[in-house]
């Protein structure tokens, strides 16, 4: 491993370039970005196990092989299952604007990007084509080091290939989306943007499909399907990952419980407590003692 591309661990979560950026990072910090969103695209590759990585409630135990794609604006942390473990990984972060100046002649490419990674977050190539994608983030590492007058060019064609491969894996999976598949996968789309959209106000698995309707069975058969879970489950989650982004912002306990959509705070409570380990007291007053 050539040690000059690794990239030192850092909380950073904001894009400082109009393009991409990559990071490759091997380490034994603590391991763990807190819950956030951002407008610009993530792909997570691990290169060693023991990463977890949660997208939108979709938790995923990563392997060297996988590769997770994040769209902006969607959820996503990472966890070391093993204190102390070092971890080796790839992060490349691509601004939207980046992303439709290279799938401008590209339209298949374009519409996955655009419009077809809700719920698909985890990629899985063979593994020549994985080792393939491997090769390209180690070509945009040289360039990204080198940063002569051709490096942004040579960059923006490594980019393009390494994502066509991603576009070739997710429309060769099995169920790849022929119109039937395409309009249900809609249809739980447009549930689940509802979620996203309502967190404050109330919200039951039978409500929802009542307003868009679908049979109560069905409506839970096809989100689980789709997103890889229930929309009770889907509910909650983005409502504690919400409280979460607001007590790192510092906002209030009684404003966090009714913005989020809890009935009353021994609700948000309990909910909070199983699924971060910590009461959101205790939650806030760590994040005070970290700053």
């Amino acid at each position: 491993m050539n040690m000059s591309y690794v990239s030192p661990f850092d909380v950073r979560q904001v894009m400082q370039e109009n393009d991409f950026e990559i990071f490759h990072r091997l380490d034994r910090a603590s391991g763990s970005i807190e819950p956030h969103s951002h407008d610009f695209f993530e792909i997570f590759f691990p290169r060693t196990e023991g990463i977890e990585y949660a997208v939108e409630g979709q938790r995923y135990r990563l392997s060297p092989g996988m590769v997770v794609m994040v769209p902006p604006g969607e959820t996503h942390f990472t966890r070391v299952s093993v204190p102390g473990l070092e971890v080796e990984r790839f992060i490349l972060w691509l601004d939207t604007g980046f992303v439709e100046s290279l799938t401008a002649m590209l339209p298949r490419l374009r519409n996955l990007m655009k419009d077809g990674l809700k719920g698909r977050h985890l990629i899985v190539p063979d593994a020549e084509t994985y080792e393939l994608m491997i090769e390209l983030l180690f070509s945009l590492l040289h360039e990204k080091k080198l940063n002569d007058v051709d490096s942004a060019s040579l960059s923006r064609l490594v980019v393009a290939q390494l994502l066509i491969h991603m576009s070739r894996v997710l429309s060769s999976v099995p169920g790849a989306m022929n119109e039937r598949t395409g309009q249900r996968y809609r249809d739980v789309m447009q549930v689940y943007d509802y979620i996203s959209a309502h967190l404050k106000e109330p919200m039951t698995v039978t409500s929802l499909a009542e307003m868009f309707f679908f049979d109560k069975n069905t409506l839970t058969r096809k989100f689980k399907h789709v997103t890889g879970m229930t929309p009770g489950e889907c509910i909650r989650r983005k409502r504690l990952d919400a409280a979460y982004a607001m007590i790192t912002r510092g906002a209030g306990m009684a404003e966090t419980c009714r913005e989020c959509g809890f009935a009353d705070y021994s609700a948000f409570y309990r909910a909070f407590r199983n699924a971060y380990g910590v009461s959101p007291s205790e939650c806030e007053k760590s994040i005070n003692n970290e700053q």
